[in-house]
């Protein structure tokens, strides 16, 4: 499905920033988690996300998977909404000063990314 393959391009995209830029993803999300619709945005895009998981999973070569991902997305957007506002900008502030994780998780991100395309456009 389409809309899967979308996610997976995207989190590819998002990971090659990560390992070409370090510090310059860093600095990004120390500027969006400034923005008063922060956490309102990470809510609802993981909301989104997971549905779109959801709604597509069986026409993907791996539907349990995707339901499962999916499911996950929609807790972390729960999980966000019970720590609320505050602390996720101070777990935002904290991670972005991890720059050394950031170019293995865009590898790992990129493989995934790429797998996710593959799973819903070979069927």
């Amino acid at each position: 499905m389409y809309a899967i393959a979308a996610v997976g391009l995207l989190t590819m995209i998002l990971s090659f920033v990560m390992m070409a830029r370090p510090s310059a993803w860093g600095s990004g999300i120390l500027a969006f988690a400034s923005k008063p619709y922060f956490h309102f945005a990470e809510i609802a895009s993981r909301a989104a996300v997971g549905a779109v998981l959801l709604y597509f999973a069986e026409q993907t070569l791996h539907p349990k998977l995707f339901e499962f991902a999916g499911y996950g997305f929609l807790a972390i957007g729960v999980f966000l909404l019970l720590v609320g506002a505050q602390r996720h900008r101070a777990f935002a502030v904290r991670s972005a000063s991890f720059t050394y994780l950031f170019r293995p998780g865009g590898l790992v991100g990129l493989v995934i990314g790429a797998l996710v395309v593959y799973s819903a456009l070979a069927r």
